[in-house]
């Protein structure tokens, strides 16, 4: 028979979460608080073996048509974006092209940082 295994949640600022930072450290891991990420413990009949981060991060990839889209429209739909977000318990990342041929569709850096977003230099992947 299997051992049983239980997911149990470990929130920042608490005695467990230290323990399993410590726990973490052992194996020369590091467990980081973000507002983006769940952090679960993992037991083994009761044991702690390990740890995940889940990471709960909705992302918009906004696009406009530009013959029906003023620039104040783009700046409230973003801002918008924003606080749903936060006020979701999620930081709120807009997605962008990063490399587009045909020069359509690119937010340019100076127009991201008119609206308040910083460029995370990561890149996104999907599973096939």
């Amino acid at each position: 028979m299997r051992k049983s295994i239980d997911y149990r949640r470990v929130h920042p600022g608490t005695e467990d979460y230290v323990r399993l930072q410590r726990f973490a450290e052992s194996f020369d891991h590091h467990i980081n608080p973000s507002a983006t990420t769940n952090t679960l413990a993992h037991y083994k009949d009761g044991v702690l073996f390990g740890y995940s981060d889940h990471v709960f991060v909705p992302t918009v990839y906004p696009a406009f048509h530009p013959e029906f889209t003023k620039p104040s429209d783009v700046i409230q739909v973003m801002n918008d974006w924003r606080a749903h977000a936060q006020l979701s318990g999620n930081v709120g990342y807009i997605a962008v092209p990063s490399n587009n041929n045909d020069g359509k569709g690119n937010f340019p850096e100076h127009v991201m940082q008119k609206l308040g977003l910083v460029r995370l230099n990561r890149e996104l992947y999907w599973p096939t």
